[in-house]
Parts: structure tokens; C-alpha cells; sequence
């Protein structure tokens, strides 16, 4: 029988975090890697929330706040000055929201994987990785990995969490894949501090040729709009979506089959019945739509979020793949994605949540 592992990466103290990478590794495997018993965990004993100091949540919702809140208020004082400024008001906006997208942002990645910020986070999501046997470490053995981690949600936010996770609790180097638009959004831009590079392929590629892992979420916009309306089902589009099994074949490196539960569960969104505002959204590469969370702000609910890990998937380079290859390891991909739902969902207490891939 297959045991089961469990790192709660909010119970990780700021100590620990400062302590030198292999004294770290050695202390995370050690103390703080929770293995079941054969069998795996009991049901829903994995999705306790965390418990969360004043300090934390202060710092958690500012981030927060800042990032998801911002855009939002930029647009309403953008349309404000439209409707009742002058068109000096119009100028002075528009020189904002420029500066706001375009100023340098500095390179703290390594800083924020060790810091308190980011322990505030793990710790407002009550943020943990679970995976069988020996999966995560044979994960991190073949690194560097294409991870494929979906469900996008209204954000990814299981997805930024792994960015520090990783870089600071594992050997492997990992960035995220953050589509263009977002590196030139205001406030959530901010987002890319953590380490991340575009989703073109050449970018993903050169992350991956320098030995970093790249995380990939590969519903993307369409996956926003895929949000389950029903309690009980989670949706995925991932059927159509082959381009990162091309990417794996034709650098070579495996793939990281992910799921995240509960990152669909942290904002509540309202679409119009008849697509337009997706169709809207592929066309200008940015989601347009309406979401909310805490008091009806775009703030996150503190919803637990866990990142199922599940077998890595070896890849022989093909640089030149064809159609019937991608559509092979696609088709494996999909089964890999559903089987680490599957295989973990009781635990974290959704024994009766179905998974469907569009």
C-alpha cells in the first residue's frame, strides 16, 4: 500500500526559512514532511485552516488587496475621470496608469521565496502540497520539469504560491508562466515579483535550457470561464490545450502533472450567459468579467488551497513531434491530471467533488 506525504507549508517558521539551503532541505524533509500511514491519509484530515496571527493577515490582505484591488480601482477612477473630470484629469490618469505599468520592478525573487510575506500567504490559504509515494521527489530528481497545474480559477493563486514554495523548499529553481498582458497590468504585476517569465514558447524554453523548472497553468483565460457553477463538480479546459505537451517533446524535459484544490474556491465570479465576455477576453488576451470574494470585495476568500502533486511524466525529445505524438502524450497528460484528483481528493475532504475536463 502506497503512503502519502504532506508538507503544510504554513506551519514553516520564518527560522527555518533562514537557514542555509541544505540544512533547510534536510529540517523541511525531516521535521516538517508529515508521512501517512500505509494506505493514506484518513479522510478530510488534510484541510484544517491554518491559524492566522493579526500580523499576517494584515500583511496578507495588503498584498492582496494591492494587487487584486488595484486594477480594479484604476479602472473605476479611469472611467470617473471620463464621465465627470476635465480632460486634464483624462492626462494626468493616463500618465498614472502608464507609469504604474511600465516602471522597472526589481529582481527579489530569491528574497521573497525566504520571506515573511510569503509566509503570510501560505499561511491565509492555509497553503500545503500532498502527493503519494515517492511522486515529489522523484519530481524534484527530474527537475528541470514542465509543471502542468491546473485549475486557473479567477487567479492561479495555488500557482503563485508554488513560485517561493519551491524555490525555497525544494532544490529544484522554478518560475512561474505568466501571460504578456500581466506583466503590464497595474498592481498585478506585482504578482511576477516572485519569478516568472512570459508564456511564449522561446521564453518558456530558455527558462527550461538555464535549468529552471517553468509551471505552466494551461487552461488560462478560457479556465476562468470554466468556473464550476455546481458545488459538487470542478471543470478543467484542457482538452484543446496541446501545447504544452509540443513544448515537453521538443525540449526533452518530463512533465509535472498538478492539481490545486480549493484555488477555484477563493473568488466567487458572474459571467453573461452568452459568452461575449469570453470571447472578449480571448480577443484582447485579459480576462474581462465580474468577481468578487471577502465582503464583496477583490479580495480572496481564506479558503485552504492544496497542491496535489502527482507522477512526473518522462519525455523523449522530439524536436519536430508529430501530430499523433502530442496527441499521445496529451491523452496521458489528461489521464495523469484526473488520476492525481482522484487519487487525493478525499483526503482534503472532497470525496464527493467530480473532476471534467472540456
Amino acid at each position: 500500500m502506497v503512503r502519502m506525504k504532506c508538507l503544510n507549508l504554513w506551519a514553516l517558521p520564518p527560522s527555518v526559512l533562514a537557514l542555509p539551503e541544505a540544512e533547510r532541505l534536510k529540517l523541511i524533509k525531516e521535521k516538517y514532511t508529515v508521512v501517512s500511514d500505509e494506505g493514506g491519509f484518513a479522510q478530510a484530515s488534510q484541510n484544517s485552516q491554518a491559524p492566522l496571527s493579526t500580523a499576517d493577515s494584515v500583511l496578507a490582505l495588503t498584498f492582496l488587496s494591492v494587487v487584486m484591488g488595484g486594477p480594479v480601482v484604476l479602472m473605476a477612477s479611469g472611467i470617473a475621470c471620463i464621465i465627470f473630470g476635465s480632460w486634464v484629469h483624462c492626462v494626468y490618469w493616463l500618465t498614472t496608469a502608464l507609469a504604474l505599468a511600465t516602471h522597472p520592478l526589481p529582481d527579489v525573487a530569491a528574497p521573497l521565496a525566504r520571506s515573511r510575506l510569503s509566509l503570510a500567504l501560505y499561511r491565509y490559504f492555509s497553503y500545503r502540497w500532498l502527493w503519494s509515494g515517492d511522486d515529489g521527489e522523484h519530481g524534484e530528481a527530474v527537475a528541470p520539469f514542465v509543471g502542468c497545474g491546473p485549475p486557473h480559477g479567477v487567479l492561479p493563486l495555488a500557482n503563485v504560491l508554488s513560485i517561493p514554495a519551491i524555490n525555497a523548499c525544494t532544490s529544484a529553481s522554478f518560475v512561474g508562466v505568466a501571460a504578456s498582458v500581466v506583466f503590464f497590468t497595474p498592481f498585478l504585476r506585482y504578482l511576477t515579483l516572485f519569478g516568472c517569465v512570459s508564456a511564449s514558447a522561446g521564453d518558456i524554453t530558455k527558462a527550461l535550457s538555464s535549468g529552471a523548472c517553468a509551471g505552466i497553468v494551461p487552461d488560462g483565460i478560457a479556465g476562468i470561464f470554466r468556473l464550476a457553477q455546481h458545488p459538487t463538480e470542478e471543470v478543467v479546459y484542457l482538452r484543446a490545450r496541446k501545447g504544452l505537451a509540443k513544448l515537453a517533446l521538443r525540449t526533452g524535459r518530463p512533465i509535472m502533472p498538478v492539481y490545486s484544490m480549493g484555488n477555484t474556491r477563493a473568488f466567487s465570479a458572474a459571467f453573461d450567459p452568452f459568452g461575449l465576455m469570453e470571447r472578449l477576453s480571448r480577443a484582447a488576451q485579459a480576462a474581462i468579467f465580474v468577481y468578487w470574494g471577502r465582503c464583496y470585495l477583490p479580495v480572496p476568500y481564506r479558503t485552504p488551497i492544496t497542491m496535489c502533486f502527482g507522477r512526473p511524466i518522462e519525455v523523449t525529445r522530439t524536436p519536430h513531434p508529430s501530430d499523433a505524438e502530442v496527441d499521445a502524450l496529451h491523452e496521458r497528460l489528461q489521464r495523469e491530471i484526473v488520476e492525481t484528483f482522484e487519487r487525493h481528493k478525499a483526503v482534503v475532504g472532497w470525496g464527493n467533488i467530480k473532476l471534467r475536463l472540456e
